[in-house]
């Protein structure tokens, strides 16, 4: 049965609902008239003549909630959620004797206070309406809430996490302490930390079950990028083994005004399923990092590498006499260059040279003075007499250096056509530091995180270059004035209509212009 509803919208009737709790079958509820009129999110109901208005909920105040009567709330978990920031705000526990399709009852939990909030089903919606409350506790405030849930303290700090999202759990736990006046246990911080982190990354095993809707928008949007991906099948079921990405503006890029060298390098993933992050970086024309493809594996091995440079090859058509390449000697990879690049030059970085030459036991200062100069020799004959001095001081460092022939080290071997003297694996390791955010996030998340940011290093480098003054780049027009100044006491001598021989006078040697030669730009 129902009645007519006065001006006020106070119900002048029952109706009678079935139910099974507290062991009664027929209960008598108040059920709430429905309104005729549509209401506009977050602001009072619309007013037409005579008929009632009422508040409604706003849920930006989710956590600082004030309740009147007649006050409506969209669902039932908007309400519970409103009561719950409420009685953690007062410090006072709470819970919901009566939790129904129709109603729902909250009420202090001290059974001598007089807290309570009745909300009712509106009829024909899936509203609910506060019809009574009293919100003067008479129970003292505590400091353990069992309304302090981790998933409540999510949504709470989210923002926080947000903007840093590497905040650690007891600090996190600190600033809940201090905010909440209550006490927050180490294990409700973490779950409220991991909730958070998940759903701002969103959920890692449902992301790889979208990347191929997710290639199939790279492909669309940016054509002429590839990105391919690899499975393979574990106990009858299909799993995702490898992905690699390279977009159309880097193979543009690299073939217009890179160097014809590249650094390839591998760095852990932290998500939650981990992997590997295969990098192929260049240098462009003003000595600057410039990525051009990636890979997510499951594992960095051979046959890993090996799938790595022969897509990279097949995608960048590179030619094995065209091409250098630079690495830090990871596992594997040298039999993968050996057997896609057969006979292409392959340089080892310096650095992570001396850090194995400090791991067989040559430690100290004259070892790695010793070998930086014969790394930067400028010719075949300085680089015997630094290799000499090296035996000299020990010649069981010396022999460590056999099995490494001077090309893949040394710049008086380097091939002049990849225009760069680098002996630093720098490139790789710079980006894999720039993109170190993104390494602990789902996989799409950080695939879309590492695509924003080659499109803002693009474009950001556009626009200095814009403001550039003369036909060479910044960095190279330094690198050629302190060349200048080291050079003021030579004297050239001209030798033909091409080459001039360099003359100290100091009385040293002939100035050698292979470094030149090596660095050579193209004007």
């Amino acid at each position: 049965m129902g009645g007519d509803v006065g001006q006020r919208g106070e119900p002048k009737g029952k109706e009678v609902v079935s139910t099974d709790s507290d062991n009664e079958t027929n209960i008598e509820v108040d059920v709430v008239d429905q309104d005729v009129h549509n209401f506009d999110e977050h602001r009072l109901s619309d007013k037409d003549n005579d008929d009632p208005t009422y508040p409604v909920f706003n849920p930006k105040t989710a956590f600082d909630p004030d309740f009147t009567i007649g006050q409506i709330f969209a669902t039932k978990k908007e309400f519970k959620f409103a009561a719950q920031s409420h009685a953690i705000k007062c410090r006072r526990n709470i819970h919901f004797p009566k939790n129904e399709i129709r109603r729902i009852y909250a009420k202090c939990l001290d059974p001598t206070c007089k807290w309570m909030i009745h909300t009712l089903l509106r009829k024909n919606e899936q509203s609910y309406q506060i019809r009574n409350l009293d919100l003067t506790h008479t129970c003292a405030p505590s400091k353990k809430l069992k309304s302090l849930t981790s998933s409540w303290l999510m949504e709470r700090f989210l923002q926080r996490f947000q903007s840093d999202p590497k905040r650690s759990v007891s600090v996190f736990k600190e600033d809940a302490m201090y905010d909440m006046k209550c006490e927050v246990s180490r294990q409700q911080a973490y779950r409220a930390k991991s909730l958070a982190l998940l759903k701002i990354g969103g959920d890692p095993e449902a992301q790889y079950a979208k990347l191929w809707s997710y290639a199939g928008e790279i492909r669309k949007t940016n054509p002429g990028s590839s990105m391919i991906i690899g499975t393979e099948v574990n106990n009858g079921v299909t799993q995702f083994s490898k992905a690699y990405v390279c977009f159309d503006a880097m193979k543009r890029g690299f073939v217009a005004g890179c160097r014809p060298i590249i650094g390839v390098d591998g760095c852990h993933l932290k998500s939650k399923y981990g992997g590997v992050l295969l990098t192929a970086v260049g240098v462009d024309g003003n000595n600057n990092l410039y990525p051009l493809a990636y890979a997510v594996v499951d594992k960095e091995n051979g046959e890993i590498w090996e799938w790595f440079l022969s897509v990279l090859k097949a995608d960048l058509n590179l030619k094995n006499d065209e091409i250098t390449f630079m690495s830090d000697k990871q596992k594997g990879l040298i039999q993968a260059m050996e057997a896609v690049f057969p006979g292409v030059d392959h340089r080892f970085c310096v650095r992570h040279m001396h850090n194995n030459l400090k791991t067989a036991g040559y430690t100290g200062l004259a070892y790695k003075q010793a070998m930086w100069k014969a790394a930067c020799s400028c010719t075949e004959g300085e680089f015997r007499c630094r290799m000499r001095e090296l035996k000299q001081l020990n010649e069981g460092a010396w022999e460590w250096f056999n099995d490494k022939p001077g090309h893949q080290w040394s710049k008086a071997f380097f091939s002049e056509k990849s225009k760069c003297d680098m002996l630093l694996n720098n490139v790789c390791e710079s980006f894999n530091s720039a993109i170190l955010d993104a390494r602990g996030k789902a996989i799409i998340t950080m695939l879309e995180w590492i695509r924003e940011y080659l499109m803002k290093r693009l474009q950001k480098n556009r626009d200095i270059a814009k403001k550039w003054k003369g036909r060479l780049c910044p960095r190279i027009s330094k690198i050629l004035e302190r060349t200048m100044e080291q050079v003021v006491d030579c004297i050239p001598i001209k030798s033909n209509d091409t080459y001039y021989q360099g003359s100290s006078v100091r009385g040293k040697n002939t100035w050698s212009v292979s470094l030149w030669t090596l660095n050579q730009v193209d004007s």
